[in-house]
């Protein structure tokens, strides 16, 4: 007898999940990985802290353009608002060591889609795959950044000597701030595609843009929440903060910029690359009467062919054909 009167008999098939039962809200699937992955949010964590050192190095120092002058009389307290600025911009992610960030950012976009990830293998695997041009995007903002801080600097400290003047620079101040958080709201995008998509440096940083712009009130949105939870970490403890940060907040930020973006990634790009392979695929059969229909191969695609979007405000998007569906 299997079970006890069949109540103990796990070879029966139970009820399962409803066929249509509706899908769960985003924001109890987002919890529910969180809580299932914790532990391995906080190895990722430690892990992308170290390779990240220098990049922590370099955002504080770079803060010194942006902050020309101390922000506080206390040098201590200085430092610390410098180190947590340097935190915002590492979690964003707009100052990263680009290899690091890439195999951070693989593992986080597959935890928001529900895969499997091999901590260590995938993130150096991902990592090495994307050294050339995470590196080189790590480089480029690098140096975006200095510049902003000389230019925002100019802006607030060039003196006004007539109305004019002052409304003109207030424009310009605006105009420079504003261009700066949609700098930042790129680097939601940048690496998700990088990890995703097989697109040139161009590419990546004009699709950026684009999502930036198009999607700006819910990138802001994204963006205000990601600093307030930094700032609230170090608000009643610079001990919890700076621990928080070594332990669990990086990949927390990761994590809710990554379920964030790659739902839109997938609207936009992975499923108009699906509908257009469909499509081809279609043609090739309908182009053929008796002879056996070629196997689409998704490797075959050539790099240099981009397809345009035909949404309103997404129509200029570049979508390469070869999908990094497998990574």
């Amino acid at each position: 007898m299997a079970g006890f009167f069949g109540f103990f008999d796990y070879t029966k098939p139970g009820p399962g999940v409803p066929k249509d039962a509706p899908p769960k809200a985003r924001i109890i699937v987002f919890f529910e990985i969180f809580f299932r992955k914790f532990w391995n949010f906080i190895k990722i964590n430690l892990m992308f802290n170290f390779f990240n050192l220098p990049a922590l190095i370099a955002v504080v120092f770079g803060t010194m353009y942006l902050f020309q002058g101390q922000i506080s009389d206390e040098p201590t307290v200085d430092l610390l608002l410098r180190f947590i600025i340097g935190c915002i911009f590492i979690c964003i992610p707009l100052i990263t060591v680009g290899p690091a960030q890439a195999g951070f950012t693989y593992i986080l976009r597959n935890y928001a889609r529900e895969e499997h990830a091999f901590l260590w293998w995938d993130f150096k695997d991902t990592a090495k795959d994307n050294f050339k041009q995470s590196l080189i995007i790590s480089i480029i903002d690098f140096l975006v950044f200095i510049l902003f801080g000389i230019v925002i600097n100019f802006y607030f400290k060039y003196p006004a000597e007539n109305n004019i003047m002052v409304y003109l620079m207030l424009f310009a101040r605006t105009i420079v701030i504003f261009a700066f958080i949609v700098y930042l709201m790129m680097h939601m995008y940048i690496y998700p595609m990088l990890i995703t998509f097989k697109l040139n440096i161009k590419q990546l940083y004009r699709n950026a843009l684009i999502f930036a712009v198009a999607k700006f009130l819910p990138n802001l949105g994204i963006l205000l929440l990601c600093i307030v939870l930094m700032l609230l970490s170090f608000y009643f403890s610079t001990f919890v903060g700076v621990l928080l940060f070594i332990f669990i907040t990086v990949s927390l930020i990761g994590f809710i910029i990554n379920f964030y973006v790659y739902p839109i990634l997938k609207k936009y790009m992975i499923d108009r690359i699906k509908a257009e392979d469909e499509d081809e695929d279609d043609d090739e059969y309908s182009d053929t009467d008796d002879e056996e229909n070629p196997e689409y191969r998704e490797d075959e695609s050539t790099e240099d062919e981009n397809i345009k979007l035909l949404d309103d405000s997404e129509d200029n998007i570049d979508i390469n054909p070869e999908h990094n569906e497998q990574k």
